[in-house]
């Protein structure tokens, strides 16, 4: 099989509980089982996470990440700061003496 597209997920899935790699990876939970006999088993995946098709001589198939390739997902990861960032210092109290914790919540 040939090289995968840029829009491919570089991780290897399942995810492990926890994963922080992908700077824009968003937990979803799926409980699924195999049967009634078997225990009922927790997978995590993400909300990205597509399935892509590309033809190299075969039809494959392989993990997609809806956002686009690596550099689509650096520049969102980039613009979910700002925004974070933007948001946080629109409800910080500037008349304070001491900066305190920035309050994320609005009042």
């Amino acid at each position: 099989m040939g090289k995968l597209p840029g829009d491919a997920c570089p991780f290897p899935r399942p995810f492990p509980e926890g994963f922080s790699e992908c700077a824009v990876f968003e937990e979803v939970a799926l409980r699924h089982r195999r049967s009634i006999a078997t225990p009922e088993m927790k997978v995590v995946s993400c909300r990205n996470l597509t399935v892509g098709t590309f033809w190299d001589g075969g039809n494959h198939h392989y993990g997609k990440c809806r956002l686009g390739d690596s550099a689509a997902r650096l520049e969102l990861a980039k613009n979910q700061i700002v925004e974070r960032h933007t948001y946080i210092n629109s409800y910080a109290d500037s008349e304070r003496d001491d900066p305190g914790l920035t309050p994320i919540i609005p009042r």
